[in-house]
């Protein structure tokens, strides 16, 4: 306080990206050289805290303008930012707010979630305002048309609703009665018919009967559809260039096909519009969401996770037939899904469970990683037990020290099956040997480690070595993975490693234990000759202000521990003795009479109080004011 600023500097670091494709925003510091000899430096906080910050606060809106002036700060954050704010507004009551909210969510958030909540009959304004905004921006389905249109007759707006009736079917009564005569009798004919259409008139046929075109024409269908989602349907064009219909139903030609900005003849169509439609034809619908990843369509949250677990599937598929190739295309898109920059989108809790369920054993390892999941990566690792994992389970003992009784136990337990095995069997190569004594030098550079970082004390250490469980207080053993991969029980069989891999820990441990004892014995030694010299101090005072010399040598009396006796038992009694006849003396003095009677006051009070009475004897005898 009172200080002012003599001179500041400005230190800003751009953003980088992360391993993961993703942003990550610089940092903005100051420094400023007080007048009172002070270097103060100002850190401004990442996007991410400071809207955790306001969020706890419920400064929704203020949250969402700091996100924003951030490039680097992911969109889908951004609406899940306005999601909570139309939440929070809902629970507080203001649903005009919360809908002017939900209008931001449009596109990521699925409609039944908002809608389901405005269904109560005062509501019905509210919903209509979010149903209008759904038809503006192209994402309405007929479904959303037919409960605008109700909401509207709710409201007794007649010419409303005769409006969304007349505008929700662009298809003349020619066309659409010729695609549903033909669509179960000649479903080649229908699906001529609508590519003979424009793409919204083709787009509301797809929207109501495209399952039953998908359902005996998957293939040609599945091409419709991803012309009208990268935007390159046109039929117009079709004509213009002597095309036909086969050059837009042909599935393979659309996904080799690689469109650019100029290809395009109408803006795209959310791909949610046709998914249901495939519901029943899932490696279709697999292969239109990646196509439409690959062509950076927008996807729903939703429909990534399904373009996971359908990729995952066909992995599991292709992997029990023997089809080398598919599974190590479907593990890329799988691998890239996972770590792409939409990946976020997913949810990495969501991906874990698919990955899971699927057992894809790469992703797991992955999502443990990005979630920080230490327990399930170090499981993980030394179910592994090659090389790189145990470099990657020392790496992180580097950087958490407080894991390193696991991952020391986790070693034991590797260590002592390899032993166990090679002892079982006559027939050992070099391999397998020198695999063993790697895991026995990563043993020795763990115990290094642990005698370096010093968190885990030696008795635990040992108590690990030998196999009794890496718990502090009670045995946790870490799971044993057999021949067969299945964990074996530590009770039946006990890990431990021989003697030679601990001696240099052990040998330091102890030298450490003799040294320190060595040293505490020196200290107590010279408190004992200390404590001894104050003693004697002690008693030739006592002996000289009693009028007698000090004991000799000679004198002092040994003990029955084999040492001197350095001062005599005090006697209470003389000592009474003399205070009483010294304050009978002193009361004959008129002239110090009052200045001698306060302390004798204060010394009889305090005799007394005090549950120590030779304490308080030899406290005023050394003022003086007893003799």
């Amino acid at each position: 306080p009172g200080h002012c600023a003599l001179r500041a500097a400005g230190v800003a670091t751009p953003a980088t990206t992360c391993s993961d494709g993703t942003m990550k925003g610089g940092r903005s510091s100051a420094l400023v050289f007080t007048s009172g000899g002070s270097l103060v430096t100002l850190t401004e906080k990442l996007t991410t805290e400071k809207v955790d910050l306001l969020v706890k606060k419920n400064l929704y809106s203020a949250a969402v303008v700091v996100a924003y002036s951030d490039p680097t700060y992911p969109a889908i954050e951004i609406t899940d930012l306005y999601r909570r704010y139309a939440e929070h507004l809902y629970r507080k009551g203001d649903l005009t707010g919360a809908v002017d909210q939900y209008i931001h969510t449009i596109g990521s958030l699925e409609s039944s979630h908002v809608i389901f909540r405005f269904l109560d009959a005062p509501k019905i304004p509210l919903l209509v305002k979010y149903l209008n905004e759904l038809r503006s921006r192209g994402r309405a389905t007929p479904v959303h048309d037919e409960l605008l249109k109700t909401c509207y007759l709710k409201l007794n707006d007649t010419e409303a609703a005769e409006a969304i009736t007349s505008s929700s079917s662009t298809v003349n009564r020619a066309s659409l009665a010729s695609i549903l005569s033909n669509l179960t009798a000649n479903p080649k004919e229908a699906l001529s018919t609508i590519c003979a259409l424009e793409a919204a008139e083709a787009v509301e046929i797809l929207v109501i009967h495209g399952a039953s075109l998908a359902r005996v024409m998957p293939q040609e269908t599945a091409g419709v559809v991803i012309a009208l989602c990268v935007g390159t349907f046109s039929p117009r064009s079709l004509a213009q260039k002597g095309g036909t219909t086969a050059d837009v139903t042909d599935l393979k030609k659309m996904v080799e096909y690689a469109p650019s900005d100029q290809d395009k003849s109408h803006d795209p169509y959310p791909v949610e519009l046709f998914a249901s439609a495939f519901i029943e034809q899932p490696k279709m619908l697999r292969l239109i969401l990646a196509h439409c990843n690959r062509n950076k369509c927008p996807l729903t949250p939703a429909l990534r996770r399904t373009l996971l677990e359908l990729t995952l599937e066909e992995w599991n598929q292709a992997k029990r037939t023997g089809d080398t190739e598919a599974q190590k295309l479907r593990h890329k898109e799988a691998i890239a899904a996972l770590t792409d920059s939409h990946c976020r989108e997913i949810g990495d809790y969501d991906a874990l469970v698919i990955v899971q369920l699927a057992g894809f054993e790469d992703g797991e390892l992955l999502l443990y990683e990005r979630l920080q999941m230490t327990p399930m990566l170090l499981e993980r690792y030394a179910k592994d037990g090659g090389e790189k994992a145990r470099r990657q389970m020392l790496a992180l003992c580097q950087t958490d020290p407080e894991i390193l009784p696991e991952v020391l136990g986790y070693f034991v337990a590797i260590a002592s099956e390899r032993l166990h095995r090679g002892n079982n069997t006559t027939e050992t190569d070099d391999l397998f040997v020198e695999e063993t004594e790697d895991i026995l030098d990563d043993i020795h550079a763990t115990l290094a480690l642990a005698r370096r970082q010093a968190v885990a004390p030696p008795v635990r250490v040992a108590r690990i070595l030998a196999g009794e469980g890496t718990g502090q207080f009670s045995p946790m053993f870490p799971p044993m993975v057999g021949d067969d991969g299945v964990g074996a029980n530590h009770a039946s069989a006990t890990s431990t490693v021989p003697l030679s891999v601990a001696l240099d820990y052990v040998g330091n441990i102890l030298e450490e234990s003799r040294q320190e004892g060595a040293r505490l014995k020196g200290e107590v030694e010279e408190y004992n000759e200390l404590c001894n010299s104050m003693e004697n101090e002690i008693e030739s005072l006592l002996r000289t202000s009693r009028g007698l010399t000090p004991l000799s040598e000679a004198e002092l009396e040994p003990n029955s521990e084999g040492t001197t006796q350095q001062y005599r038992q005090l006697s209470i009694d003389e000592l009474y003795a003399k205070i009483r006849y010294d304050d009978s003396s002193s009361s004959k003095k008129s002239a110090s009479g009052a200045s001698s009677g306060q302390p004798l006051e204060a010394f009889w009070r305090e005799m007394n109080q005090s549950e120590d009475s030779l304490e308080t004897i030899a406290r005023f005898f050394a003022k003086g004011v007893i003799r």
